[in-house]
């Protein structure tokens, strides 16, 4: 009932490797205070909190034929699970999501002689799951149930505009189907792409007024020009252009984010993201 998947996309089918899962329990995220104590006042100032990673577990029996078998299968379970990179965990019961995961500590299958049960402690540095697909598979595709890349309780709305995330012109919306905002790029997958522009002459502002975020150009730009913001890297033409902006990034609400590009008169912006939850 469970795919590991490696970065490189390198995908083990856990059930058709005689690997049955018995459960997968993701627990929540742990909160982390912050927290400052003043003289002569009851109690600590409130100063924020976020989530440290999160605990996840697998819990699987493995299948052999004989002993000799046994020992191989049991080879193959650490080969799969004992890595120094981390990985995607997906639950077949709703494979619409993943968990980028490491394994957390030793692991040891208890046999009962062709079966071994074993329980792997993993975690999620990234904290959230995140869908398989991004936002610009959307825009090319549209959605399909036989996709198998959507599933209810996703945020997907039946509303033709939340369909589009790329769009021409100085003012449109995006629909951002996630339950946390999609923040800031050294934490959330984000690629922004702006080209077309039209009528620079001296700058290019693109602002989310929904939450006032605001990514600006502080040179004019040319329609010859395409500026990309992927994750913390901004680029123009595949030439680094951090020094040439405000050196700030746009974020997004879950919802309904309204945009609006001005220093020229039009722009074409493609949005390309995943989708999080808690």
């Amino acid at each position: 009932m469970t795919y590991i998947q490696r970065l490189d996309g390198t995908t083990y089918d856990l059930k058709e490797l005689g690997i049955r899962t018995r459960e997968i329990i993701v627990s929540s995220p742990p909160s982390r205070h912050t927290t400052s104590a003043i003289d002569g006042r009851d109690g600590e100032v409130d100063k924020g909190t976020d989530y440290g990673p999160r605990p996840i577990t697998g819990q699987f029996t493995l299948f052999s034929y004989d002993l000799d078998d046994y020992v191989l299968m049991r080879d193959e379970v650490f080969h799969i699970f004992r890595t120094k990179q981390p990985f995607y965990l997906i639950d077949r019961r709703y494979p619409v999501k993943r968990y980028k995961v490491k394994v957390d500590g030793e692991f040891e299958p208890e046999r009962a002689y062709t079966l071994g049960k074993f329980d792997v402690d993993m975690i999620c540095n990234t904290v959230y799951a995140e869908s398989l697909e991004t936002s610009q598979f959307i825009q090319e595709n549209g959605i399909d149930a036989n996709d198998e890349v959507w599933g209810f309780g996703m945020g997907l709305i039946a509303n033709d505009d939340s369909l589009i995330y790329t769009h021409t012109g100085t003012s449109f919306k995006i629909w951002n189907p996630s339950n946390i905002d999609v923040l800031h790029p050294f934490e959330q997958e984000l690629k922004i792409t702006i080209d077309n522009v039209q009528g620079s002459t001296s700058e290019l502002v693109l602002r989310n007024t929904t939450n006032g975020t605001e990514f600006k150009v502080t040179e004019a730009v040319s329609d010859s020009q395409t500026i990309v913001l992927d994750g913390a890297n901004v680029t123009s033409n595949g030439l680094v252009f951090l020094r040439s902006t405000n050196r700030k990034f746009i974020s997004l609400v879950p919802g309904w984010n309204e945009f609006q590009v001005t220093g020229a008169t039009s722009a074409r912006v493609a949005f390309d993201f995943r989708f999080y939850y808690y």
